[in-house]
């Protein structure tokens, strides 16, 4: 584990406490060990992909945003594949753990109706213990490609007993309609989803692209309420709805006060969600019936195209 001295030196130069930079390490430590175990990552000298595919608010500050991202506190994954992985991940900490000082142990699990599932994982080394949420979703067709992410450079790499992994995960345009998806349906809930838009708003990023997916995701994501409509989601994105206290001690100090700033420019970059095309519209206008198949995979097939192609 990174020594002490080191992991305060990280968390003054993030302006975060110390327990938080603790944390971000720890979840270093723990991506490495799901790697080795061959959940996560690439196995076999890199030949075969892991079954689970890195996703969510970690994998975007570690693969994306980098030390500009904002902290996060759970690994998030897609599942390739139905096959308990509760028993496969459960084994994996309990048979490299300790792991270079790291004790880890997952005290329970939780279902979802949908069958999706999430492990509490403790963790404790000399100088701190904590936990953190597993969280596994079976979502078996991603609307991207995966891809094989590298982990943005940060200062305590040169202390970590081991070079980065590589990991594989979705495509970091599904990862953008992931969040839109996020912020449609959990008004009220936590800022977190907002947040990383905004962090995606000072990025370049092809916006038809960024469109097609979101648009992709509604047709997939098979929620009666609420649908995605663009013109209601971007009017929606507003400071009253969503719990700003989620990302205390999580961002930079000056903007966990400025969420009508956060919003506006949400809503300013993310103005060509309502831009749509007729095919498009016509998607979204089949949400809840799916009736439109071919449609999909067309559009679908159409996205895929243009993601092997646009910089990132």
């Amino acid at each position: 584990m990174v020594p002490l001295a080191f992991v305060r030196q990280f968390a003054a130069s993030q302006q975060i406490g110390a327990d938080v930079a603790d944390q971000e390490i720890v979840l270093h430590y723990a991506l490495e060990l799901l790697s080795r175990a061959g959940l996560m990552g690439r196995r076999d000298g890199f030949a075969t992909a892991s079954p689970l595919l890195f996703k969510g608010g970690t994998a975007l500050r570690k693969c994306v945003f980098g030390s500009t991202g904002r902290f996060s506190q759970d690994i998030d994954v897609d599942a390739a594949h139905e096959n308990g992985f509760e028993a496969l991940i459960e084994s994996a900490f309990t048979t490299y753990s300790p792991f270079y000082g790291i004790t880890f142990s997952i005290p329970h699990f939780r279902y979802s109706e949908e069958g999706n599932f999430s492990g509490g994982v403790a963790y404790q080394h000399d100088n701190a213990s904590g936990n953190f949420e597993l969280q596994i979703s079976y979502r078996l067709d991603p609307i991207l490609d995966p891809v094989d992410l590298t982990l943005q450079p940060q200062t305590y790499f040169s202390r970590v007993e081991f070079p980065p992994p590589v990991l594989r995960g979705l495509d970091p345009y599904e990862m953008i309609g992931e969040k839109i998806m996020a912020c449609n349906r959990r008004r009220g809930g936590s800022a977190k989803d907002v947040y990383d838009l905004f962090l995606w708003s000072g990025r370049p990023f092809n916006s038809n692209l960024v469109r097609r997916v979101a648009t992709l995701k509604a047709w997939t994501d098979q929620r009666r309420q609420p649908t995605y409509d663009p013109r209601t989601f971007l009017d929606g994105i507003v400071p009253g709805n969503y719990r700003w206290h989620d990302i205390t001690g999580l961002v930079p100090r000056h903007l966990e006060s400025e969420p009508a700033l956060i919003c506006s420019q949400v809503r300013a970059r993310f103005a060509f969600l309502a831009d749509g095309t007729a095919e498009e519209r016509a998607l979204l206008d089949d949400q809840t019936s799916h009736r439109s198949r071919s449609l999909f995979e067309a559009l679908r097939e159409e996205a895929r195209t243009l993601a092997s192609s646009v910089m990132r």
